[in-house]
C-alpha cells in the first residue's frame, strides 16, 4: 500500500452491496461475495466493527417542478418523492462502512500473520528465465528501499493498476492496460438532526434548472448519511492523482449535495457536514473486472484482480477468495469467473 490502508475508494466508497444485480460475468462472484460479507460479519462482529447490516433499497423520483410529493411508509425522513419503488430487500441488499471494513479486514489479516508494508513499488526482479518474479522492490515514506521476496505477484492497485503494470512489466503488461481510472468522485457524509432508517436510496432528481441528476443516499448505523453521485460536477474530469491521498473533494459537488439533501427530505436541511472526500475508482475497458493470470510474453506467477468499478467493496471478499484458490489450487472453485479471465 502506497499511502495508508483504505486511502482511496476502498475507504471512501458508499459501501452498498447487492446480491443479484449483476450481469452474467460477475453474477456468481457477486453472490459468493455477498454471502461472504454476512459470514465475515457473523464471525468477527461486523455489525459493531464496520457497520454491516442488511437494508431495504428504494428507487425515488423527485421532481422539483411538481407539487405532488409524498411520504413513504416506514421511511419518515423522506418526504420529497413523487414516485418510489422497492428495488432491493434485506435478502438481496446490504451495506458496510468501507473505511472501517477495509481496516478491520487488514487487522484480521495481520493477526493471521500477514505483513503489510506501506511503500510505493518501484520494480520487479525476475529469475534467470525472466518470466517469474522473485523480488518486489519498493520505497517507503522515509525514502528507504524495501525488498520483498515473492513467488507470485498480484496487480490489484485500484485505478493505478494499469500505470503500475506498465511501469513494472512494460510490453508484457497485457490485460492490465485495460484498467483505467474513473472520473474523480466527491462524496459527503452528513449528520442529520433526525433519525434515519436503514433504507438505501437511488434517486432521479429533476431540478428546476432542467438538470436531471442521480445522487445516491446511504444512511449508516451511526446516524450519518453518505451521499455520492453528482454527475453534474465539472471537476469530475480533473487530472488523475499519483497518490490516493492527493484527491481532494470538489466544492461544487459539496454545494450540490447540500442542496439536494433537502429535496429528498425537508428534515435534512440542517444536517451538518461530517466529512467531504474524493476518490478515483478502477474502471475496466471490458466493462467487467479482470481476474486471473497475466501470461503475456510467457510470464508466470503474475496475476491481476482489478477493475471492479462501483462494486469493489461488494465483490472484494469474493475476489480475495477466488484469487486465493487460483494461487494455491490452480483454479477457482467457489465462483464461476471464466468470463473475467485476462
Amino acid at each position: 500500500e502506497a499511502c495508508e490502508i483504505a486511502a482511496g475508494a476502498s475507504g471512501k466508497a458508499g459501501g452498498f452491496m447487492a446480491k443479484n444485480w449483476h450481469r452474467a460475468p460477475t453474477a456468481s462472484l457477486a453472490a459468493l461475495s455477498f454471502n461472504l460479507h454476512e459470514q465475515l460479519s457473523n464471525e468477527h462482529g461486523g455489525e459493531k466493527r464496520w457497520g454491516y447490516r442488511k437494508v431495504t433499497t428504494l428507487q425515488l423520483d423527485v421532481n422539483h417542478n411538481s407539487r405532488k410529493s409524498k411520504t413513504i411508509p416506514g421511511v419518515v425522513w423522506v418526504d420529497g418523492a413523487t414516485h418510489s419503488e422497492e428495488i432491493g430487500t434485506t435478502s438481496s441488499t446490504a451495506q458496510v462502512t468501507p473505511d472501517q471494513f477495509t481496516k478491520a479486514i487488514a487487522e484480521l489479516a495481520q493477526e493471521a500473520g500477514v505483513k503489510i508494508t506501506i511503500a510505493s513499488v518501484d520494480g520487479l526482479e525476475f529469475d534467470e528465465t525472466g518470466i517469474r518474479p522473485t523480488t518486489v522492490i519498493a520505497t517507503d515514506d522515509n525514502g528507504q528501499q524495501v525488498k520483498l521476496e515473492a513467488t507470485d505477484v498480484v496487480f490489484s492497485a485500484g485505478p493505478w493498476t494499469s500505470s503500475l503494470a506498465k511501469k513494472l512489466l512494460g510490453s508484457k503488461a497485457g490485460a492490465a492496460l485495460d484498467i483505467e481510472p474513473s472520473p474523480c468522485s466527491t462524496s459527503v457524509i452528513f449528520r442529520p438532526s433526525i433519525p434515519l432508517t436503514p433504507h438505501a436510496l437511488f434517486t432521479e432528481l429533476h431540478l428546476r434548472s432542467g438538470i436531471t441528476t442521480s445522487p445516491e443516499f446511504y444512511p449508516r448505523p451511526d446516524g450519518t448519511l453518505y451521499i455520492c453521485g453528482d454527475h453534474s460536477d465539472p471537476l469530475r474530469q480533473r487530472p488523475f492523482t499519483q497518490k490516493a491521498t492527493d484527491a481532494t473533494p470538489s466544492e461544487f459537488a459539496i454545494k450540490n449535495h447540500m442542496e439536494r439533501l433537502e429535496l429528498v427530505g425537508s428534515g435534512l436541511k440542517d444536517a451538518e457536514i461530517v466529512k467531504a472526500q474524493a476518490c478515483f475508482r478502477p474502471e475496466s475497458r471490458r466493462n467487467r473486472p479482470i481476474i486471473g493470470q497475466l501470461s503475456t510474453g510467457g510470464l508466470e506467477g503474475v496475476w491481476i484482480a482489478s477493475g471492479h468499478s462501483v462494486w469493489g467493496i461488494c465483490n472484494g471478499p469474493g475476489t480475495g477468495k477466488v484469487m486465493a484458490e487460483l494461487l494455491l489450487d490452480g483454479e477457482a472453485s467457489s465462483a464461476d469467473i471464466r468470463g473475467l479471465k485476462p
